[in-house]
């Protein structure tokens, strides 16, 4: 698979990850039929479904891939003594790991949680300290998976002020809460994603959202309902980069989540002198969503991504490093070190990766340094994906821009988010 000419054509990409996540563990506490449309089915996110069977709850997929979630309720499985502590493994999937641990505790379920080599590297701290704190008895391993759940939160309230910027804390905690049938009070300054917020209420739970705080009443049922989870901008990011920079590119990627607590991408890029258009803005189960329109740009600019603007493009900021690594002038980016906890310490592998195609990035120790060069070149070495789905696309869509040589189709750890990346590519090649 080769380009000849620019990116063209209009798709859908993968559907957003993390609603996909929230969505299904939602389904599973809510009590009745819950329709999920357009959910993400990869690797990731079948993990939640293995988990929610566990707890009792039928998942169903249907010829046109939607989910059918049919559950008692999370009183009920609450009520169900398991005789035994359940066994998960959650393979690479740290949402799932992080947002179970949350549910279990909420629900007071004796667990072992485990998970392959790169989710054991991954720190469990965040949130079982802070789930320690209301009651529950969980162990980990030096703060690392194997993580043990002995006993549930008992305290008859969640009030807690995030100190690192996840938002799959916060998650874990209104999860943890509403499992418990609990008050849940969480102030977050860093205006983490807000996915778990926008789809509570189409769950029947009332949620108080003002400035930094979030207040979720205790004793809420949640009701089933229908979600329609839209396309993921993590996905759209790597077309929305590989047409800015391939001349003679105008792709359409249509149904964006384009939540302002994730779309930081789309800021940065047009400050840098993207040509990108949003089309027809609408809201869906609480969420922004846009078509967006993506064309080759002339000339980028460099800049600097720090503070604030890190929560909302931290899972993009490896394919937004391409983008910096050929802009004129300088960049650099700032306060994220989250970077080093995801599936690799990305901020070692963008580094390495983006310097065997030739750009002057260094690492720092929360982010990069990047001097622009005009052209990046293919390199001469095989390349390495460190086992982390982001930094295998950020590879293909470089090669892509760098080599007439045809791209192997090697799917492998791309199916964690993205499995249909390269028919994707190839509806834009060959459009």
């Amino acid at each position: 698979m080769t380009i000849q000419t620019g990116l063209n054509g209009q798709l859908r990409v993968a559907s957003d990850k993390s609603i996909t996540h929230r969505s299904i563990i939602l389904g599973a506490l809510a009590v009745g039929v819950t329709r999920i449309i357009h959910p993400l089915l990869s690797a990731d996110t079948w993990q939640t479904i293995h988990a929610v069977e566990q707890l009792g709850v039928s998942v169903e997929v249907t010829e046109d891939q939607a989910l059918i979630i049919k559950s008692p309720g999370a009183l009920a499985i609450r009520s169900n003594h398991f005789q035994q502590p359940l066994q998960f493994d959650f393979g690479n999937s740290g949402t799932t790991t992080r947002l179970m641990i949350g549910v279990l505790a909420g629900l007071g379920i004796p667990a072992t949680i485990t998970g392959d080599a790169s989710l054991t590297r991954r720190p469990m701290n965040r949130i079982v300290a802070l789930l320690a704190n209301y009651g529950a008895e969980i162990q980990t391993t030096d703060g690392h998976l194997p993580v043990t759940i002995r006993s549930g939160i008992t305290s008859d309230a969640i009030n807690e002020t995030l100190a690192v910027p996840s938002a799959q804390v916060k998650t874990s905690l209104m999860l943890a809460g509403l499992s418990a049938g609990i008050s849940v009070v969480i102030f977050d300054d860093f205006k983490t994603r807000n996915h778990t917020e926008n789809m509570l209420s189409s769950f029947g739970v009332a949620v108080d959202c003002q400035a930094e705080m979030i207040f979720v009443a205790g004793n809420q049922q949640l009701v089933a309902t229908t979600v329609t989870v839209p396309a993921d901008i993590s996905a759209a990011a790597f077309w929305l980069v590989g047409a800015t920079l391939q001349p003679h590119s105008d792709v359409v990627l249509v149904d964006v989540n384009v939540n302002e607590t994730r779309s930081g991408i789309l800021k940065v890029l047009r400050r840098m002198g993207a040509n990108i258009t949003l089309m027809h803005k609408r809201l869906q189960n609480g969420e922004s969503i846009a078509d967006i329109r993506v064309k080759s740009a002339d000339m980028l600019i460099g800049t600097t991504i720090a503070g604030m603007e890190v929560p909302t493009m931290i899972d993009e900021l490896p394919i937004l490093a391409l983008a910096l690594a050929v802009a004129q002038g300088d960049s650099r980016v700032l306060d994220a070190s989250e970077l080093r906890i995801k599936e690799s310490d990305r901020i070692v592998t963008v580094t390495k990766t983006l310097q065997a195609f030739g750009a002057q990035i260094n690492e720092t120790p929360d982010g990069f340094v990047i001097a622009g060069v005009d052209q990046l070149q293919a390199p001469n070495q095989p390349l390495v994906d460190y086992d982390d789905h982001r930094i295998a696309m950020l590879e293909a869509v470089a090669k892509l821009l760098t080599s007439n040589v045809k791209l192997r189709e090697e799917i492998g750890t791309i199916a964690v988010s993205y499995p249909d990346f390269y028919k994707d590519l190839a509806v834009l090649i060959d459009d």
